[in-house]
């Protein structure tokens, strides 16, 4: 993942995995410039407006990689800097269980049931503008 130039903490780069849409990278990425969890924070309630939101209506999708959530709580607090209204988790048909704040456990379905393709939330009458998504394990190629 090779990092952009630029003078924030958000800094952005490149992964191989990365496709051209229309000749924009899908999706964008930021990666963290260093520092810590509060820093992380602080920028995303400063720049969410004027640097994220940007990169989200261009790409379609920001990846967020390597920062400093390393917990559910911290993910939590990052969900909440970024300040969009909460929408419960009512009517899903996935069993999940709440584990902090606006966290859920992806998917407690049996390992053997398939999980179709599916638009997170779709059958609700209000279904989310955003949805994010946080991960501890290193996904690795089969």
């Amino acid at each position: 993942m090779a990092p952009v130039a630029g003078s924030s903490f958000f800094q952005e780069a490149r992964l191989p995995e990365q496709r051209a849409v229309e000749g924009v990278a899908f999706p964008a990425v930021l990666v963290p410039a260093g520092g810590s969890l509060d820093e992380f924070l602080a920028t995303v309630r400063s720049e969410r407006a004027s640097r994220v939101e940007p990169l989200l209506r261009e790409a379609g999708a920001v990846l967020l990689r390597g920062f400093p959530a390393r917990t559910a709580a911290d993910f939590d607090a990052a969900v909440e800097a970024f300040g969009y209204e909460e929408l419960p988790y009512v009517g899903g048909a996935a069993p999940r269980t709440n584990v902090v704040g606006r966290v859920f456990t992806a998917n407690e379905s049996p390992p053997d049931q398939k999980i179709p393709f599916h638009h997170e939330m779709a059958q609700v009458s209000r279904p989310p503008a955003f949805a994010q998504r946080h991960s501890r394990l290193k996904i690795s190629k089969p």
